[in-house]
């Protein structure tokens, strides 16, 4: 899939690395102190609120376009898709009640409910998604994935590039059945489905060719847009007509927190009802009696790694350089005296619970002499030569510690900056500004091409640290064109055991979600991408 633009992991990055955990069942919550009570005894209670922390205002809330991980959440109350992925990461019929695949795996036929609607009231019908498709293949609307999931599909490419007036693959037999043809089978194609940037809205709702709202937000899911204050909150009340049923929550706040520190601190002062913890505060939290019941962990699909982009850095070039580099960080060091053992040292650049996972992978170990004598192999002698460096990044705490580290065992000269977070992630992207970056790519899907393919093929836009080696993208050509699993995962695996040896990245660790939920809240939950929405949420 070619990802020009997988920003939908990237801005909330922030969030990422501040939102932390390993795995458990949802703990429980309090009752929201802004929640609207009776004003006479015996006078019911007013409605029933769940205030969230987000990072910033999202870059938009249309589900293709959304550029943050947050965001992404947002979409899964705003809208609904034909899949989604349920609390066990598992995908999960939504407005597709069932389908089904031709035997030469090319044909699928989605047989949609008839009960579901927008929020403007008109019922979702299967000529909904071709459109929301083509649109979303349309450059000029700059969809987060540049089109890439659709890309299979027969026809794409040809609209895409506008030699076509319409996608000829996807056809709306009638209104409750869809028919997508693709080019070749794909193993990927509904993981894709599932995931919320391929969920439309409907045409009335959007400018078309332009990025923007006809005038409010307009979704298919358990909440309805209400309001957005700039950075101050973002709002959504019950969906009544939800297909699914009217969610026992009867509004959402997504407050506006840029800081975790600040979020943590307003949860405990009953601003919120939902917090991350930052890695910083784990032992504290951990160790408090009553702040340590309120705490979940669940499993998280998401790299932390250090880029090291060869094309603006001539060092980085020599893998012996990469590779000293990755030999002089003590991972364990760091995530235990730094991070309170918030995250697992990585191995491997595909994390734990991926069904390509290596087990296998024992990563760089910490030899700061191997290191020393790598960089000698290069031509730095005790760092002699070796041009000062800068690492950016959204986290100094943890940056900075792995700075001193190669600073010290390997003689360089290294500093630590901290942009503006807009400023970074377009740097990123623009792989114009950012020498080395500390950095976190989180999944959508549950497959090992969000990390092999999205940040290290070469070309892509996605691939912030500029590798490119033929080999390694022949390997990932064969696993995503493979269709038997087994045989995708060998390829997957020899691509990612090549990426290694060639010191591609520093992988540094696989991160957790850890949050603290009020103990009068019940469901809340997170996958391994992320919070599944609160459709399913109760506040007593």
């Amino acid at each position: 899939m070619n990802v020009n633009a997988k920003r939908v992991l990237v801005i909330a990055l922030l969030l990422a690395l501040a939102v932390l955990a390993g795995c458990s069942a949802a703990p429980q919550a309090e009752t929201a102190a802004s929640a609207d009570t009776g004003a006479a005894a015996g006078e019911a209670a007013g409605p029933t609120v769940i205030r969230y922390p987000i990072t910033s205002d999202p870059s938009s809330l249309e589900p293709g376009l959304v550029l943050e991980l947050f965001a992404g959440q947002i979409a899964l109350d705003l809208h609904a898709g034909l899949l989604t992925y349920n609390e066990n990461t598992e995908l999960t019929p939504y407005i597709a009640e069932s389908w089904e695949v031709s035997d030469d795996g090319t044909v699928y036929t989605f047989h949609l409910r008839d009960d579901a609607l927008w929020h403007n009231g008109r019922q979702v019908v299967a000529e909904d998604f071709k459109k929301g498709w083509e649109r979303y293949l349309d450059p000029n609307v700059g969809a987060q994935s540049g089109g890439a999931p659709f890309m299979a599909i027969v026809g794409a490419e040809a609209y895409a590039n506008g030699e076509a007036d319409e996608l000829t693959g996807v056809e709306a037999l009638d209104d409750q059945t869809l028919q997508v043809t693709l080019t070749e089978p794909s193993s990927s194609f509904l993981q894709n489905l599932a995931v919320t940037t391929t969920w439309v809205v409907p045409s009335e709702a959007v400018v078309e060719g332009q990025p923007e709202w006809v005038d409010k937000p307009v979704g298919a899911g358990p909440f309805k847009f209400v309001e957005w204050q700039p950075n101050v909150k973002i709002v959504l009340e019950a969906n009544p007509d939800f297909f699914l049923g009217k969610p026992a929550i009867d509004r959402i706040e997504y407050v506006i927190v840029p800081d975790a520190n600040t979020a943590l601190a307003q949860y405990e002062a009953g601003e919120l009802d939902i917090a991350p913890v930052p890695p910083s505060d784990l032992q504290r939290v951990s160790e408090d009696p009553t702040l340590s019941q309120e705490l979940g962990r669940w499993t998280r699909a998401q790299l932390i790694y250090a880029g090291m982009n060869q094309s603006m850095f001539e060092p980085f070039k020599d893998v012996k350089v990469r590779q000293a580099f990755n030999y002089a960080i003590d991972r364990k060091s760091i995530i235990t005296n730094i991070l309170n053992d918030a995250w697992e040292p990585a191995t491997g650049l595909v994390p734990p619970h991926i069904p390509e996972y290596n087990p296998d992978l024992e990563g760089y170990p910490y030899d700061p002499e191997k290191a020393k004598a790598l960089m000698a192999e290069a031509g730095y002698p005790d760092g002699e030569g070796f041009p000062p460096l800068e690492i950016a990044t959204l986290n100094t705490t943890t940056a900075e510690a792995i700075a001193a580290q190669l600073s010290s065992n390997l003689g360089i000269q290294i500093e630590v900056l901290q942009p503006e977070r807009g400023d970074m992630i377009d740097g990123l992207w623009e792989h114009d500004r950012w020498s080395f970056f500390f950095f976190g790519w989180t999944a959508d899907r549950p497959s090992a091409a969000v990390w092999l393919y999205e940040l290290l093929y070469g070309g892509l836009d996605s691939n912030f640290s500029t590798y490119d080696n033929p080999e390694y993208n022949a390997l990932v050509d064969k696993a995503m064109a493979a269709i038997d699993p087994e045989e995708a995962k060998g390829y997957w695996q020899q691509a990612e055991e090549l990426a290694m040896e060639d010191a591609a990245m520093i992988p540094f660790a696989y991160s957790r979600y850890l949050y603290l939920v009020k103990p009068n809240v019940k469901g809340f939950s997170a996958n391994l991408f992320g919070p599944i929405g609160f459709a399913g949420v109760t506040k007593e």
